[in-house]
């Protein structure tokens, strides 16, 4: 992914789902660079030794490095890949990469009703800004999907970003509300379910038997798994799976007759079913539009 930022104008007339989203970007940050490493907005650009206070809420995932995060509500924080870092209008702050790691970002900026409500419910708090999310397929196809949507024309682009906010926002909601002695147990539980599933994605996995190999029972082990990932096990597994079988379409020559059985697909027809309901093309038609493209 290239590094590419985008501002849209506030609206004044509220949208039916009470959010606007008004920035969004990604940047590669490389170690030793200066940070920000490109211009931004003179109410957005910021330096290490001044800080900022923006008027809107934003999110900035962390896929890659670390880095550290301060605002007028926290003291000094450690940030790692998988972390989400959490900005509220009127707060004092200032984050940056690690300079021996750079690190990876990706932010949408929004406001509105709706993110208002959510900070009074307690789910977005200024004493909490930076949450652990991980990298779970959800939270990264929701800002993939916001990275394409954002490079569309305004103002064709501005109404659906607003509403991936709003998706983004329901992930951060279902990590919230455990009390933390059970969250942290439950989240260990699922970080070896996760382990598991990515080792042994291809084979045919009972979900239930992997609940009961980790001594929980399957309901609380599934919610649980979503609670943190925002899909359920099965899901996630087939996210593993599909995102293998682009691999293999790309980079080899094999039938899809050949990756599906590789993967643990039924059949073949399933296989195809299953990337075209979540890829949008059939894989033969995928496979074509994107030979010799390259992965970035």
């Amino acid at each position: 992914m290239k590094n590419y930022l985008v501002y849209l104008p506030a609206t004044t007339g509220q949208k039916p789902w009470e959010c606007t989203a008004t920035s969004s970007g990604y940047a590669r940050c490389l170690p030793g660079i200066t940070y920000p490493p490109e211009r931004h907005p003179v109410d957005h650009h910021f330096t290490w030794s001044d800080g900022r206070v923006l008027k809107a809420y934003q999110f900035v995932y962390i896929t890659s490095g670390s880095g550290q995060f301060e605002s007028d509500c926290t003291g000094l924080k450690q940030v790692n890949s998988g972390d989400l870092i959490m900005l509220f209008p009127g707060v004092w702050h200032r984050y940056s990469p690690d300079p021996g790691t750079g690190w990876s970002e990706s932010w949408i900026e929004c406001q509105g009703p709706a993110f208002d409500r959510a900070q009074a419910a307690g789910v977005l708090a200024p004493d909490r800004p930076v949450q652990r999310v991980g990298l779970v397929p959800d939270m990264l196809a929701a800002f993939g999907r916001c990275h394409d949507v954002a490079r569309l024309p305004w103002p064709n682009n501005q109404d659906l970003l607003s509403t991936m906010a709003l998706h983004i926002l329901s992930i951060v909601h279902c990590g919230t509300g455990t009390p933390p002695e059970e969250k942290h147990w439950i989240d260990e539980v699922v970080r070896a379910a996760q382990a598991k599933i990515m080792r042994c994605y291809q084979e045919r996995l009972s979900m239930r038997q992997l609940a009961r190999d980790l001594n929980i029972g399957y309901s609380h082990f599934r919610h649980g798994f979503k609670a943190l990932t925002g899909i359920s096990p099965k899901q996630y597994q087939l996210h593993l799976r599909l995102r293998k079988s682009q691999d293999l379409l790309l980079n080899t020559a094999k039938t899809i007759s050949e990756v599906a059985d590789i993967l643990g697909f039924d059949s073949a027809y399933h296989f195809s079913a299953q990337f075209r309901k979540h890829v949008g093309q059939p894989p033969s038609v995928w496979r074509k539009e994107n030979a010799g493209n390259g992965r970035e």
